[in-house]
């Protein structure tokens, strides 16, 4: 399978958001709870990253909004084109972005870390 260099880009980010997402959740999650008032995302969260990892959030959310028109006008050429099965892999990939679960899971890090930190979110450029 081949992937064009936009698609490749779109990917490589979405992973890097989720494994960043993921690995802050993951280590939280598998602590016991405590009386903290720290929401869980954050409890491990070192703040000398906070900077890197609200940046690093921002990025994504922008590429995936940048990343959806493209995907939409890919998904229409497939579909006129008569290719189908890319149409439905593409329209389940549009679902997915457009979701709320997985921008849910970037607000909730970004809250946690800015709670945490005492620190603003980087403004969107």
């Amino acid at each position: 399978m081949k992937l064009t260099r936009t698609g490749r880009s779109l990917l490589v980010g979405a992973m890097a958001v989720g494994a960043l997402s993921l690995g802050t959740a993951g280590v939280a999650g598998a602590a016991a709870p405590t009386a903290s008032s720290a929401p869980a995302v954050a409890r491990k969260f070192n703040c000398a990253n906070a900077d890197k990892a609200l940046t690093r959030i921002t990025k994504a959310e922008s590429r995936i909004a940048a990343g959806l028109p493209k995907l939409t006008a890919a998904e229409a050429k497939a579909t006129a084109a008569g290719k189908t099965r890319r149409a439905d892999r593409l329209e389940r990939r549009i679902k997915r972005l457009e979701g709320t679960t997985f921008t849910d899971r970037l607000h909730k890090v970004a809250t946690a870390i800015e709670a945490k930190c005492d620190v603003p979110a980087p403004s969107a450029s």
